[in-house]
Protein backbone atom coordinates (compact mmCIF):
# COMPACT_ATOMS: atom_id res chain seq x y z
CA UNK A 1 0.00 0.00 0.00
CA UNK A 2 1.03 3.63 -0.26
CA UNK A 3 3.08 5.40 2.62
CA UNK A 4 0.32 7.15 4.17
CA UNK A 5 -1.43 3.91 4.29
CA UNK A 6 1.18 1.91 5.48
CA UNK A 7 2.15 4.59 8.14
CA UNK A 8 -1.18 4.86 9.61
CA UNK A 9 -1.69 1.12 9.73
CA UNK A 10 0.81 -0.33 10.99
CA UNK A 11 -0.40 0.04 14.43
CA UNK A 12 -3.49 -2.05 13.31
CA UNK A 13 -1.22 -4.71 12.50
CA UNK A 14 0.82 -5.11 15.60
CA UNK A 15 -2.39 -4.47 17.85
CA UNK A 16 -4.75 -7.15 16.08
CA UNK A 17 -1.55 -9.08 16.69
CA UNK A 18 -0.65 -8.54 19.94
CA UNK A 19 -4.22 -7.09 21.53
CA UNK A 20 -2.27 -3.79 22.17
CA UNK A 21 -4.29 -0.17 21.70
CA UNK A 22 -4.35 1.33 18.15
CA UNK A 23 -6.72 2.89 15.63
CA UNK A 24 -7.30 1.82 11.95
CA UNK A 25 -6.48 4.84 10.02
CA UNK A 26 -8.96 7.76 9.65
CA UNK A 27 -6.46 10.28 7.52
CA UNK A 28 -4.12 10.55 5.25
CA UNK A 29 -2.76 11.26 1.29
CA UNK A 30 -4.57 9.26 -0.60
CA UNK A 31 -7.07 9.38 -3.76
CA UNK A 32 -9.85 6.55 -3.97
CA UNK A 33 -10.62 4.01 -6.64
CA UNK A 34 -14.12 4.33 -7.48
CA UNK A 35 -17.19 3.42 -5.14
CA UNK A 36 -18.95 0.38 -4.75
CA UNK A 37 -22.17 0.67 -6.50
CA UNK A 38 -25.44 1.73 -4.52
CA UNK A 39 -26.44 -1.64 -5.65
CA UNK A 40 -25.57 -4.74 -7.74
CA UNK A 41 -25.87 -4.39 -11.92
CA UNK A 42 -26.59 -7.99 -11.90
CA UNK A 43 -30.39 -8.45 -13.44
CA UNK A 44 -32.12 -10.74 -11.11
CA UNK A 45 -35.01 -12.09 -12.67
CA UNK A 46 -36.79 -14.53 -10.14
CA UNK A 47 -38.24 -17.66 -12.08
CA UNK A 48 -41.67 -18.53 -12.24
CA UNK A 49 -41.71 -22.45 -11.29
CA UNK A 50 -44.42 -25.00 -12.91
CA UNK A 51 -45.56 -28.06 -10.53
CA UNK A 52 -45.83 -31.32 -12.04
CA UNK A 53 -48.51 -31.91 -14.21
CA UNK A 54 -50.52 -35.38 -14.40
CA UNK A 55 -49.52 -38.07 -16.60
CA UNK A 56 -45.71 -36.64 -16.62
CA UNK A 57 -43.03 -39.36 -18.05
CA UNK A 58 -39.91 -39.75 -15.76
CA UNK A 59 -37.91 -37.90 -18.43
CA UNK A 60 -40.63 -35.40 -18.16
CA UNK A 61 -40.25 -35.05 -14.54
CA UNK A 62 -36.47 -34.91 -14.27
CA UNK A 63 -36.68 -32.12 -16.73
CA UNK A 64 -39.63 -30.24 -14.28
CA UNK A 65 -37.61 -30.89 -11.67
CA UNK A 66 -34.54 -29.30 -13.08
CA UNK A 67 -36.53 -26.50 -14.33
CA UNK A 68 -38.04 -25.31 -10.82
CA UNK A 69 -34.67 -25.86 -9.20
CA UNK A 70 -33.81 -22.43 -10.47
CA UNK A 71 -36.76 -21.10 -7.96
CA UNK A 72 -35.49 -20.45 -4.55
CA UNK A 73 -39.04 -19.68 -3.49
CA UNK A 74 -39.71 -20.88 -0.39
CA UNK A 75 -36.79 -23.41 -0.17
CA UNK A 76 -37.57 -25.09 -3.81
CA UNK A 77 -41.49 -25.63 -2.69
CA UNK A 78 -42.30 -25.92 -6.49
CA UNK A 79 -39.11 -28.55 -7.49
CA UNK A 80 -40.15 -30.62 -4.44
CA UNK A 81 -43.26 -31.12 -5.39
CA UNK A 82 -41.60 -33.56 -7.98
CA UNK A 83 -39.99 -35.74 -5.57
CA UNK A 84 -41.38 -38.43 -3.41
CA UNK A 85 -42.03 -37.47 0.20
CA UNK A 86 -39.24 -39.38 1.60
CA UNK A 87 -36.79 -37.26 -1.15
CA UNK A 88 -37.83 -34.02 -0.29
CA UNK A 89 -37.54 -33.97 2.91
CA UNK A 90 -34.19 -35.40 2.50
CA UNK A 91 -32.97 -33.27 -0.63
CA UNK A 92 -30.23 -30.61 0.53
CA UNK A 93 -30.11 -27.93 -2.24
CA UNK A 94 -27.73 -25.82 -0.01
CA UNK A 95 -24.89 -28.21 -0.48
CA UNK A 96 -23.46 -26.83 -3.94
CA UNK A 97 -24.51 -25.71 -7.51
CA UNK A 98 -23.32 -27.67 -10.21
CA UNK A 99 -23.77 -25.20 -13.20
CA UNK A 100 -24.16 -26.94 -17.01
CA UNK A 101 -24.16 -25.41 -20.82
CA UNK A 102 -26.36 -26.25 -23.35
CA UNK A 103 -28.92 -28.32 -23.09
CA UNK A 104 -28.65 -31.28 -21.03
CA UNK A 105 -29.16 -34.81 -22.64
CA UNK A 106 -31.74 -37.38 -20.99
CA UNK A 107 -31.80 -41.17 -21.22
CA UNK A 108 -33.90 -43.32 -19.90
CA UNK A 109 -34.04 -47.19 -18.87
CA UNK A 110 -36.54 -48.75 -16.94
CA UNK A 111 -40.67 -49.07 -16.96
CA UNK A 112 -42.09 -45.97 -18.96
CA UNK A 113 -45.07 -46.60 -17.32
CA UNK A 114 -46.45 -45.81 -13.72
CA UNK A 115 -47.17 -48.50 -11.57
CA UNK A 116 -46.68 -49.86 -8.16
CA UNK A 117 -43.75 -51.20 -8.30
CA UNK A 118 -42.39 -49.54 -11.50
CA UNK A 119 -39.19 -47.69 -11.59
CA UNK A 120 -37.28 -45.91 -13.76
CA UNK A 121 -33.54 -44.79 -14.25
CA UNK A 122 -32.82 -41.24 -15.97
CA UNK A 123 -29.48 -40.43 -16.81
CA UNK A 124 -27.85 -36.90 -17.88
CA UNK A 125 -25.31 -35.38 -19.11
CA UNK A 126 -24.02 -32.10 -20.57
CA UNK A 127 -20.92 -30.04 -20.27
CA UNK A 128 -19.79 -28.72 -17.26
CA UNK A 129 -19.73 -24.68 -17.15
CA UNK A 130 -18.53 -24.16 -13.47
CA UNK A 131 -19.51 -24.67 -9.55
CA UNK A 132 -20.93 -22.62 -7.02
CA UNK A 133 -19.65 -23.54 -3.22
CA UNK A 134 -22.27 -24.01 -0.57
CA UNK A 135 -20.66 -20.30 0.29
CA UNK A 136 -21.20 -18.74 -2.80
CA UNK A 137 -17.45 -18.96 -4.27
CA UNK A 138 -18.06 -19.34 -8.43
CA UNK A 139 -15.60 -21.76 -9.86
CA UNK A 140 -15.10 -22.68 -13.72
CA UNK A 141 -15.05 -25.81 -14.87
CA UNK A 142 -12.15 -27.40 -16.89
CA UNK A 143 -13.51 -27.01 -21.28
CA UNK A 144 -13.70 -31.35 -21.36
CA UNK A 145 -15.69 -31.73 -17.80
CA UNK A 146 -19.12 -33.72 -18.12
CA UNK A 147 -22.06 -33.38 -15.66
CA UNK A 148 -23.13 -36.93 -14.83
CA UNK A 149 -26.18 -37.07 -12.80
CA UNK A 150 -28.58 -40.11 -12.25
CA UNK A 151 -32.05 -39.90 -11.09
CA UNK A 152 -34.54 -42.87 -9.59
CA UNK A 153 -38.36 -42.01 -10.85
CA UNK A 154 -40.77 -43.96 -8.68
CA UNK A 155 -44.98 -43.84 -9.28
CA UNK A 156 -46.57 -41.82 -6.15
CA UNK A 157 -50.39 -42.21 -6.52
CA UNK A 158 -49.90 -43.41 -9.84
CA UNK A 159 -47.74 -40.50 -10.60
CA UNK A 160 -43.54 -40.71 -11.60
CA UNK A 161 -41.97 -38.89 -8.72
CA UNK A 162 -37.75 -38.44 -8.23
CA UNK A 163 -36.98 -41.03 -5.12
CA UNK A 164 -33.55 -40.93 -5.92
CA UNK A 165 -31.26 -37.92 -6.49
CA UNK A 166 -28.15 -36.16 -6.72
CA UNK A 167 -27.33 -33.51 -3.64
CA UNK A 168 -27.21 -29.97 -4.29
CA UNK A 169 -28.54 -28.35 -6.92
CA UNK A 170 -28.20 -28.35 -10.69
CA UNK A 171 -28.83 -25.49 -13.01
CA UNK A 172 -27.96 -24.58 -16.24
CA UNK A 173 -25.92 -21.28 -16.63
CA UNK A 174 -28.79 -18.77 -17.90
CA UNK A 175 -30.37 -20.08 -14.83
CA UNK A 176 -27.65 -19.03 -12.41
CA UNK A 177 -27.32 -15.86 -14.32
CA UNK A 178 -31.48 -15.33 -13.70
CA UNK A 179 -31.37 -16.60 -10.31
CA UNK A 180 -27.93 -15.15 -8.31
CA UNK A 181 -26.51 -12.33 -7.42
CA UNK A 182 -22.28 -11.38 -7.11
CA UNK A 183 -21.70 -9.41 -4.07
CA UNK A 184 -18.03 -9.31 -2.10
CA UNK A 185 -17.44 -10.23 1.21
CA UNK A 186 -14.44 -8.09 2.90
CA UNK A 187 -11.64 -9.37 4.54
CA UNK A 188 -8.22 -8.13 5.34
CA UNK A 189 -5.12 -8.46 3.79
CA UNK A 190 -2.35 -10.43 6.14
CA UNK A 191 -0.91 -7.09 7.86
CA UNK A 192 -4.83 -5.24 8.24
CA UNK A 193 -3.71 -2.25 5.73
CA UNK A 194 -6.27 -3.01 3.04
CA UNK A 195 -9.52 -4.74 2.53
CA UNK A 196 -9.99 -7.56 0.19
CA UNK A 197 -12.97 -8.20 -1.66
CA UNK A 198 -14.05 -12.62 -1.26
CA UNK A 199 -16.54 -12.52 -4.32
CA UNK A 200 -19.31 -14.60 -4.13
CA UNK A 201 -22.59 -15.44 -5.36
CA UNK A 202 -26.16 -16.05 -3.83
CA UNK A 203 -29.65 -16.84 -4.97
CA UNK A 204 -32.66 -14.78 -4.61
CA UNK A 205 -34.30 -15.75 -1.76
CA UNK A 206 -36.98 -14.95 1.41
CA UNK A 207 -33.77 -14.33 3.69
CA UNK A 208 -33.16 -10.49 3.31
CA UNK A 209 -29.63 -9.08 1.61
CA UNK A 210 -28.13 -8.32 4.49
CA UNK A 211 -28.63 -10.96 6.81
CA UNK A 212 -27.17 -12.79 3.64
CA UNK A 213 -24.27 -10.47 3.53
CA UNK A 214 -23.72 -10.96 7.36
CA UNK A 215 -24.01 -14.18 7.95
CA UNK A 216 -21.38 -15.16 5.14
CA UNK A 217 -18.93 -12.22 6.85
CA UNK A 218 -19.58 -14.43 10.45
CA UNK A 219 -18.87 -17.19 8.66
CA UNK A 220 -15.39 -16.12 7.16
CA UNK A 221 -13.30 -15.82 3.93
CA UNK A 222 -14.17 -18.66 1.60
CA UNK A 223 -11.44 -21.95 1.68
CA UNK A 224 -9.95 -21.03 -1.83
CA UNK A 225 -8.99 -17.33 -0.11
CA UNK A 226 -8.75 -18.32 3.28
CA UNK A 227 -4.54 -18.93 3.54
CA UNK A 228 -3.91 -15.17 2.13
CA UNK A 229 -6.38 -13.25 4.23
CA UNK A 230 -7.66 -12.81 8.07
CA UNK A 231 -10.74 -11.25 9.44
CA UNK A 232 -11.13 -9.61 12.48
CA UNK A 233 -14.38 -11.47 13.88
CA UNK A 234 -13.13 -14.05 17.17
CA UNK A 235 -13.43 -17.07 15.63
CA UNK A 236 -17.20 -18.51 16.23
CA UNK A 237 -18.56 -15.49 15.89
CA UNK A 238 -22.32 -14.93 15.10
CA UNK A 239 -25.44 -13.07 15.09
CA UNK A 240 -27.27 -12.92 18.58
CA UNK A 241 -30.38 -12.51 16.74
CA UNK A 242 -29.98 -14.11 13.31
CA UNK A 243 -31.32 -11.08 10.96
CA UNK A 244 -30.22 -7.87 9.99
CA UNK A 245 -33.45 -5.26 9.93
CA UNK A 246 -33.26 -2.52 7.86
CA UNK A 247 -35.08 0.34 9.45
CA UNK A 248 -34.95 4.19 7.72
CA UNK A 249 -31.94 3.24 6.33
CA UNK A 250 -30.24 1.81 9.24
CA UNK A 251 -29.14 -1.97 9.68
CA UNK A 252 -29.23 -3.15 12.80
CA UNK A 253 -26.50 -5.92 13.68
CA UNK A 254 -26.55 -7.82 16.78
CA UNK A 255 -23.46 -10.11 17.34
CA UNK A 256 -23.32 -12.37 19.71
CA UNK A 257 -21.47 -11.21 23.24
CA UNK A 258 -18.49 -12.86 22.81
CA UNK A 259 -17.46 -9.72 20.57
CA UNK A 260 -18.06 -7.60 23.16
CA UNK A 261 -14.44 -9.03 24.88
CA UNK A 262 -12.31 -7.28 21.49
CA UNK A 263 -10.18 -4.59 21.56
CA UNK A 264 -10.88 -0.98 20.39
CA UNK A 265 -8.80 -2.03 17.42
CA UNK A 266 -10.67 -5.28 16.65
CA UNK A 267 -14.01 -3.50 16.92
CA UNK A 268 -12.52 -0.78 14.40
CA UNK A 269 -11.37 -3.67 11.96
CA UNK A 270 -14.98 -5.39 12.60
CA UNK A 271 -16.85 -2.53 11.78
CA UNK A 272 -14.48 -1.82 8.55
CA UNK A 273 -15.71 -5.43 7.61
CA UNK A 274 -19.45 -4.78 8.18
CA UNK A 275 -19.47 -1.16 6.31
CA UNK A 276 -17.83 -2.69 3.24
CA UNK A 277 -19.77 -5.71 3.01
CA UNK A 278 -23.23 -3.76 3.88
CA UNK A 279 -22.83 -0.37 1.44
CA UNK A 280 -23.81 -3.17 -1.22
CA UNK A 281 -26.99 -2.66 -0.43
CA UNK A 282 -28.91 0.17 -1.44
CA UNK A 283 -31.51 0.88 1.38
CA UNK A 284 -28.80 1.02 3.75
CA UNK A 285 -26.59 4.16 4.66
CA UNK A 286 -25.88 3.88 8.19
CA UNK A 287 -24.78 0.80 10.90
CA UNK A 288 -26.02 0.26 14.38
CA UNK A 289 -23.60 -2.33 15.72
CA UNK A 290 -24.70 -4.38 18.82
CA UNK A 291 -23.16 -7.27 20.57
CA UNK A 292 -25.99 -9.39 22.74
CA UNK A 293 -28.52 -6.67 22.61
CA UNK A 294 -25.75 -3.93 23.88
CA UNK A 295 -24.09 -1.43 22.14
CA UNK A 296 -20.67 -2.07 20.78
CA UNK A 297 -18.49 1.30 21.19
CA UNK A 298 -16.09 1.82 17.74
CA UNK A 299 -14.06 4.58 18.55
CA UNK A 300 -13.55 6.64 15.18
CA UNK A 301 -17.34 6.58 14.26
CA UNK A 302 -20.35 7.89 14.82
CA UNK A 303 -23.34 6.12 16.26
CA UNK A 304 -25.45 4.90 13.94
CA UNK A 305 -21.88 4.08 11.92
CA UNK A 306 -22.07 5.66 8.18
CA UNK A 307 -21.76 3.39 5.83
CA UNK A 308 -18.82 5.31 4.09
CA UNK A 309 -16.55 5.00 7.34
CA UNK A 310 -13.08 3.43 6.85
CA UNK A 311 -12.25 5.03 3.52
CA UNK A 312 -8.36 4.63 4.13
CA UNK A 313 -8.76 0.77 3.76
CA UNK A 314 -10.58 0.60 0.46
CA UNK A 315 -9.38 -2.02 -1.66
CA UNK A 316 -9.03 0.18 -4.37
CA UNK A 317 -6.82 3.00 -2.90
CA UNK A 318 -4.37 4.97 -5.13
CA UNK A 319 -1.85 7.23 -4.38
CA UNK A 320 -2.55 10.96 -4.55
CA UNK A 321 -2.44 12.53 -8.28
CA UNK A 322 -1.53 9.09 -9.48
CA UNK A 323 0.30 9.19 -12.56
CA UNK A 324 1.22 7.00 -15.33
CA UNK A 325 4.89 5.84 -17.03
CA UNK A 326 6.27 4.86 -20.05
CA UNK A 327 9.54 3.66 -21.54
CA UNK A 328 10.58 6.39 -23.94
CA UNK A 329 13.62 6.59 -25.92
CA UNK A 330 15.32 8.79 -23.29
CA UNK A 331 14.45 7.09 -20.49
CA UNK A 332 11.10 6.68 -17.92
CA UNK A 333 8.85 9.06 -17.91
CA UNK A 334 5.47 10.24 -16.37
CA UNK A 335 3.14 11.33 -18.19
CA UNK A 336 1.52 14.71 -16.89
CA UNK A 337 -1.37 16.93 -18.14
CA UNK A 338 1.13 19.43 -19.93
CA UNK A 339 2.79 15.92 -21.76
CA UNK A 340 5.50 13.61 -20.71
CA UNK A 341 8.72 14.66 -18.50
CA UNK A 342 11.74 12.83 -17.18
CA UNK A 343 11.47 10.69 -13.50
CA UNK A 344 14.26 11.40 -10.72
CA UNK A 345 17.24 9.09 -11.34
CA UNK A 346 19.36 6.72 -13.39
CA UNK A 347 15.73 5.79 -14.77
CA UNK A 348 15.01 8.66 -16.31
CA UNK A 349 18.36 9.32 -17.62
CA UNK A 350 17.80 6.15 -19.44
CA UNK A 351 20.75 4.10 -17.72
CA UNK A 352 20.53 1.41 -18.11
CA UNK A 353 17.95 1.38 -20.84
CA UNK A 354 14.90 -0.39 -20.37
CA UNK A 355 12.41 -2.89 -22.15
CA UNK A 356 9.78 -3.21 -19.62
CA UNK A 357 8.51 -1.48 -16.63
CA UNK A 358 7.29 -1.47 -13.17
CA UNK A 359 6.12 1.14 -10.31
CA UNK A 360 5.91 -0.17 -6.67
CA UNK A 361 2.24 1.89 -4.90
CA UNK A 362 4.63 4.52 -2.90
CA UNK A 363 6.23 5.85 -6.34
CA UNK A 364 9.69 5.44 -4.74
CA UNK A 365 11.20 2.88 -7.17
CA UNK A 366 10.82 1.11 -10.31
CA UNK A 367 11.40 -2.51 -11.81
CA UNK A 368 12.71 -3.18 -15.15
CA UNK A 369 14.03 -5.09 -17.61
CA UNK A 370 17.34 -4.74 -19.97
CA UNK A 371 17.75 -5.50 -23.40
CA UNK A 372 19.90 -8.59 -21.83
CA UNK A 373 16.71 -9.36 -20.09
CA UNK A 374 18.34 -8.65 -16.57
CA UNK A 375 16.06 -7.59 -13.68
CA UNK A 376 16.79 -4.82 -11.54
CA UNK A 377 15.60 -2.36 -9.53
CA UNK A 378 16.42 2.14 -9.36
CA UNK A 379 15.01 4.09 -6.85
CA UNK A 380 13.36 7.37 -7.75
CA UNK A 381 15.67 9.64 -6.41
CA UNK A 382 18.42 11.37 -7.80
CA UNK A 383 22.15 10.04 -7.24
CA UNK A 384 20.50 6.45 -6.70
CA UNK A 385 21.74 2.99 -8.11
CA UNK A 386 20.06 0.45 -9.47
CA UNK A 387 20.31 -3.18 -7.89
CA UNK A 388 20.39 -5.58 -10.27
CA UNK A 389 19.15 -9.58 -9.59
CA UNK A 390 22.27 -11.84 -8.97
CA UNK A 391 22.03 -14.50 -11.90
CA UNK A 392 18.33 -14.99 -13.17
CA UNK A 393 17.85 -13.62 -16.22
CA UNK A 394 14.00 -12.38 -16.54
CA UNK A 395 11.00 -13.73 -19.03
CA UNK A 396 8.51 -11.56 -17.68
CA UNK A 397 8.24 -7.50 -16.82
CA UNK A 398 7.85 -7.16 -13.11
CA UNK A 399 5.09 -6.47 -10.94
CA UNK A 400 5.17 -5.16 -7.39
CA UNK A 401 1.34 -4.86 -6.70
CA UNK A 402 0.86 -4.36 -3.03
CA UNK A 403 4.63 -5.10 -2.49
CA UNK A 404 7.51 -3.64 -1.87
CA UNK A 405 9.92 -5.56 -3.47
CA UNK A 406 9.05 -6.84 -7.71
CA UNK A 407 8.10 -10.18 -8.19
CA UNK A 408 8.97 -11.70 -12.26
CA UNK A 409 9.32 -14.96 -14.10
CA UNK A 410 12.73 -15.95 -15.24
CA UNK A 411 13.69 -17.61 -18.66
CA UNK A 412 13.17 -20.65 -16.83
CA UNK A 413 9.69 -20.04 -15.89
CA UNK A 414 10.22 -20.12 -11.45
CA UNK A 415 8.11 -17.34 -9.70
CA UNK A 416 11.09 -15.20 -8.31
CA UNK A 417 10.88 -12.41 -6.07
CA UNK A 418 14.01 -9.58 -5.71
CA UNK A 419 14.79 -8.52 -2.44
CA UNK A 420 16.31 -5.31 -1.51
CA UNK A 421 20.01 -6.69 -2.04
CA UNK A 422 19.04 -8.38 -5.32
CA UNK A 423 18.56 -11.71 -4.32
CA UNK A 424 16.20 -13.02 -6.10
CA UNK A 425 14.09 -15.70 -3.86
CA UNK A 426 12.07 -18.72 -5.73
CA UNK A 427 8.10 -18.38 -5.19
CA UNK A 428 7.04 -22.03 -5.17
CA UNK A 429 3.55 -21.99 -7.30
CA UNK A 430 1.43 -25.13 -5.53
CA UNK A 431 -1.08 -26.72 -7.25
CA UNK A 432 -0.22 -26.42 -11.10
CA UNK A 433 -1.49 -28.83 -13.82
CA UNK A 434 2.09 -31.08 -14.53
CA UNK A 435 3.83 -29.39 -17.59
CA UNK A 436 2.11 -26.21 -16.74
CA UNK A 437 4.45 -23.28 -17.47
CA UNK A 438 4.26 -19.96 -16.22
CA UNK A 439 5.09 -16.69 -18.41
CA UNK A 440 4.06 -13.94 -16.46
CA UNK A 441 2.93 -12.91 -13.36
CA UNK A 442 0.76 -9.41 -11.89
CA UNK A 443 0.44 -8.88 -8.81
CA UNK A 444 -2.78 -7.70 -7.10
CA UNK A 445 -2.84 -4.22 -5.33
CA UNK A 446 -4.09 -5.69 -2.34
CA UNK A 447 -1.15 -8.29 -2.24
CA UNK A 448 -3.08 -10.94 -1.91
CA UNK A 449 -3.47 -12.69 -5.36
CA UNK A 450 -1.57 -13.37 -8.55
CA UNK A 451 -2.65 -13.13 -11.83
CA UNK A 452 -0.50 -16.22 -13.74
CA UNK A 453 -0.22 -16.29 -17.52
CA UNK A 454 0.15 -20.02 -18.53
CA UNK A 455 1.01 -22.73 -20.99
CA UNK A 456 0.69 -26.12 -21.09
CA UNK A 457 1.16 -27.26 -24.63
CA UNK A 458 -0.93 -25.50 -27.37
CA UNK A 459 -3.48 -24.08 -24.57
CA UNK A 460 -2.70 -20.76 -23.01
CA UNK A 461 -4.75 -20.03 -19.80
CA UNK A 462 -5.12 -16.95 -17.39
CA UNK A 463 -4.96 -18.43 -13.74
CA UNK A 464 -5.73 -16.77 -10.29
CA UNK A 465 -3.36 -17.75 -7.07
CA UNK A 466 -3.50 -17.20 -3.73
CA UNK A 467 -0.30 -15.16 -2.08
CA UNK A 468 0.00 -17.46 1.22
CA UNK A 469 2.21 -16.59 4.05
CA UNK A 470 4.27 -20.16 4.94
CA UNK A 471 6.89 -19.91 7.74
CA UNK A 472 9.80 -20.62 5.35
CA UNK A 473 8.60 -17.50 2.99
CA UNK A 474 5.25 -16.82 0.47
CA UNK A 475 4.06 -19.31 -2.18
CA UNK A 476 1.44 -19.45 -4.36
CA UNK A 477 -1.20 -21.43 -3.44
CA UNK A 478 -4.47 -23.21 -5.80
CA UNK A 479 -4.27 -21.62 -9.01
CA UNK A 480 -7.66 -21.76 -10.87
CA UNK A 481 -9.09 -20.34 -14.19
CA UNK A 482 -10.79 -17.37 -14.20
CA UNK A 483 -12.36 -17.33 -17.84
CA UNK A 484 -12.87 -19.74 -20.82
CA UNK A 485 -13.01 -18.27 -23.57
CA UNK A 486 -9.72 -16.54 -24.60
CA UNK A 487 -6.39 -17.50 -25.28
CA UNK A 488 -3.02 -16.01 -26.84
CA UNK A 489 -2.85 -14.00 -23.90
CA UNK A 490 0.30 -11.51 -23.89
CA UNK A 491 -0.24 -9.00 -21.24
CA UNK A 492 -2.87 -9.01 -17.83
CA UNK A 493 -3.09 -6.08 -15.42
CA UNK A 494 -5.42 -5.75 -12.64
CA UNK A 495 -7.97 -2.53 -13.29
CA UNK A 496 -9.41 -3.09 -9.53
CA UNK A 497 -9.73 -5.61 -7.00
CA UNK A 498 -11.33 -7.81 -8.49
CA UNK A 499 -11.43 -7.04 -11.99
CA UNK A 500 -8.25 -7.77 -14.41
CA UNK A 501 -7.90 -6.46 -17.98
CA UNK A 502 -5.67 -8.67 -20.63
CA UNK A 503 -4.37 -8.58 -23.89
CA UNK A 504 -6.05 -11.48 -25.96
CA UNK A 505 -7.26 -13.28 -28.59
CA UNK A 506 -10.63 -15.10 -28.53
CA UNK A 507 -10.79 -17.99 -31.31
CA UNK A 508 -9.34 -17.18 -34.35
CA UNK A 509 -9.58 -13.56 -34.11
CA UNK A 510 -6.79 -10.53 -33.77
CA UNK A 511 -5.98 -9.97 -30.07
CA UNK A 512 -8.10 -7.09 -28.16
CA UNK A 513 -8.49 -5.78 -24.74
CA UNK A 514 -10.52 -7.63 -22.92
CA UNK A 515 -12.00 -7.07 -18.96
CA UNK A 516 -12.79 -10.06 -17.16
CA UNK A 517 -15.13 -9.85 -13.84
CA UNK A 518 -13.89 -12.03 -10.92
CA UNK A 519 -17.07 -12.43 -9.54
CA UNK A 520 -18.43 -14.59 -12.16
CA UNK A 521 -15.40 -14.97 -14.73
CA UNK A 522 -17.51 -12.85 -17.06
CA UNK A 523 -15.72 -11.20 -19.87
CA UNK A 524 -16.02 -8.37 -21.91
CA UNK A 525 -14.73 -7.17 -24.81
CA UNK A 526 -13.35 -3.47 -25.16
CA UNK A 527 -11.79 -3.43 -28.74
CA UNK A 528 -8.14 -2.59 -29.25
CA UNK A 529 -5.55 0.09 -31.06
CA UNK A 530 -3.51 -1.93 -33.80
CA UNK A 531 -1.04 -4.80 -32.59
CA UNK A 532 -1.22 -3.81 -28.72
CA UNK A 533 1.65 -5.42 -26.38
CA UNK A 534 1.36 -3.88 -23.52
CA UNK A 535 -1.23 -2.42 -21.04
CA UNK A 536 -1.23 -0.77 -17.78
CA UNK A 537 -4.81 -0.52 -15.41
CA UNK A 538 -6.01 1.19 -12.68
CA UNK A 539 -9.07 1.68 -10.70
CA UNK A 540 -10.38 4.85 -11.92
CA UNK A 541 -8.15 5.38 -14.57
CA UNK A 542 -8.01 4.41 -17.90
CA UNK A 543 -6.66 1.88 -19.50
CA UNK A 544 -3.14 2.23 -21.41
CA UNK A 545 -1.95 0.29 -24.31
CA UNK A 546 1.60 0.33 -25.77
CA UNK A 547 1.55 -0.71 -29.22
CA UNK A 548 4.04 -2.08 -31.45
CA UNK A 549 4.23 1.37 -33.09
CA UNK A 550 5.90 2.94 -30.36
CA UNK A 551 2.84 5.28 -29.06
CA UNK A 552 0.76 4.75 -25.68
CA UNK A 553 -2.81 4.84 -26.39
CA UNK A 554 -5.99 5.25 -24.11
CA UNK A 555 -9.75 4.58 -24.93
CA UNK A 556 -12.38 1.83 -25.69
CA UNK A 557 -13.61 -0.01 -28.30
CA UNK A 558 -12.58 1.95 -31.45
CA UNK A 559 -11.95 5.23 -30.26
CA UNK A 560 -7.95 5.08 -28.97
CA UNK A 561 -6.18 8.47 -28.54
CA UNK A 562 -2.27 8.58 -28.72
CA UNK A 563 -1.47 10.64 -25.05
CA UNK A 564 2.48 9.54 -25.79
CA UNK A 565 5.24 8.08 -27.65
CA UNK A 566 7.37 5.01 -25.79
CA UNK A 567 5.90 1.92 -24.48
CA UNK A 568 5.26 -0.11 -21.98
CA UNK A 569 2.92 2.04 -19.70
CA UNK A 570 2.06 1.33 -16.14
CA UNK A 571 0.90 2.78 -13.00
CA UNK A 572 1.41 2.61 -9.81
CA UNK A 573 1.37 -0.98 -8.26
CA UNK A 574 1.57 -2.43 -11.48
Amino acid sequence: MIRAVRTLTIALAAALAAAACATIPTSGQIIEGPQLEAGSTDQVIRVIARPPEPGMSPAQIVSGFIQASASFEDDHAIARLYLTPEAAATWRPEFGTTVYDGTPVLSVEGATEPDVAASSSVELSATEAGRISADGRYQLSSATRKVNASFTATTVNGQWRISNLPAGLLLSRADVDRAFRSFNIYFFNPDFTSLVPDPRLFATSNTPVATTLTRALLDGPSEWLAPGVRTAFPDGSSLAIDAVPVTDGIATIDLDPLTRLTDDVTRQAMSAQLSWTLRQVPSIRALDINAGGQLLQVPGVATPQPIDSWPLVNPNLMPAATRAFVIAATGVRAIGDAGSFPVPGAAGDNEPPLTALAIDMEVSAIAGLTNRASVLTIPLREGAEAVAAEAEPGQSRPSFGGDEQPWFVGADGVVRRLNDDGVATTVPVEGLAPRTTIQSIALSRDGTKAALVTRRGARAALLLAVVTPREAGISLTSPVRVESRLSDFIDVAWSDADRLVTIAAEGAEERAIYEIDLKRSSVRGLGAPPEPIRLAAAPGLPILVGTADGVVVEGTGSNWQVISTGSNPAYPGS
